[in-house]
């Protein structure tokens, strides 16, 4: 950011992640239940005390430059706590934890904080993704190109983004990953279908984690729920007046009948299909992008 206070916090919160991820590397960790419950323990205490301090001091920065997306940021900070946080303070309380709910905690920390200092962080300072005025005129090379700078900024890939299909009908492309994101602009509900495929999803796990993922399975899952429930929702920002303002709700991962279950009874206002150095992924919704562009249009190798 080049805020020398909030790049330390920074730096303070992936170092506090990576100890984390260090303890649930190795599956022999933590196979005993008093391992797992003191590494969530400590993780939860370590992150809810510094991430108080740090949301404190970043927000008191907003306020004194004046930022016109001041609400937003902290909405995501109070989500983090207390959708993230609180969730795992309750599962202490309960006097027990599994190495699943050990591997989610630390895989929702990393994936939440890689996406927002990524993209609402730097939007701080006019830089990334969210510092760039929302795009009203829309064609395919514009998305194309909106797609590959998302990736580049927040997992830092060279994806080569190319879209296949403008009528994406939830047919099987592959081996995939594939959820149900909700969300809710005030009082609507706003539901997002999405998924990418095996090759994609570990790519990125690579990029984030490493080389080594095996036993990784349900860190790299976890991950993946909680960083594409950001990363769609600062997609829709580029594009739809509003979306910014999303509050998270739910995620849900579906199998593939599912997924068509859901195109089976509603299709979707949007649904694309693109493909990539890395392989294909979609997304779909039922916000009427184009009747808030000034111009749009997608077609395929426009």
């Amino acid at each position: 950011m080049g805020i020398e206070e909030l790049d330390r916090d920074h730096k303070r919160l992936f170092s506090i992640a990576s100890k984390l991820l260090d303890k649930v590397r190795d599956p022999e960790d933590i196979k005993d239940s008093q391992v797992r419950l003191f590494v969530l323990r400590e993780g939860v205490r370590y992150l809810r005390g510094y991430f108080d301090q740090h949301a404190i001091r970043e927000e008191a920065y907003m306020r004194k430059i004046g930022y016109g997306d001041y609400a937003l940021h902290k909405q995501l900070h109070d989500e983090f706590k207390e959708n993230t946080l609180s969730s795992y303070e309750r599962v202490l309380e309960t006097g027990e934890c599994s190495r699943e709910e050990v591997m989610d905690f630390v895989g929702r920390g990393i994936g939440w904080l890689l996406e927002h200092i990524s993209t609402a962080d730097l939007a701080i300072v006019g830089r990334g993704t969210l510092g760039k005025p929302r795009i009203t005129r829309i064609n395919t090379q514009v998305v194309e190109q909106e797609f590959n700078a998302i990736f580049a900024s927040t997992l830092n890939m060279d994806v080569q983004v190319k879209l296949i299909d403008t009528n994406y009908a939830g047919k099987p492309f592959g081996a995939a990953i594939c959820q149900e994101l909700v969300y809710r602009r005030g009082e609507q509900k706003v539901t997002v279908l999405a998924g990418l495929e095996n090759s994609f999803l570990m790519a990125a796990a690579e990029a984030v984690y490493g080389s080594q993922l095996k036993g990784m399975e349900a860190l790299v899952m976890s991950t993946m729920e909680i960083f594409s429930a950001n990363f769609w929702r600062t997609v829709g920002s580029r594009f739809v007046e509003g979306d910014a303002e999303m509050v998270f709700e739910k995620n849900q991962f579906l199998t593939q009948p599912q997924l068509e279950e859901r195109y089976a009874k509603h299709i979707p206002k949007l649904s694309i299909l693109f493909n990539s150095n890395q392989g294909k992924f979609f997304v779909a919704t039922e916000t009427d992008i184009a009747a808030q562009a000034e111009f749009f249009d997608l077609r395929v190798g426009a």
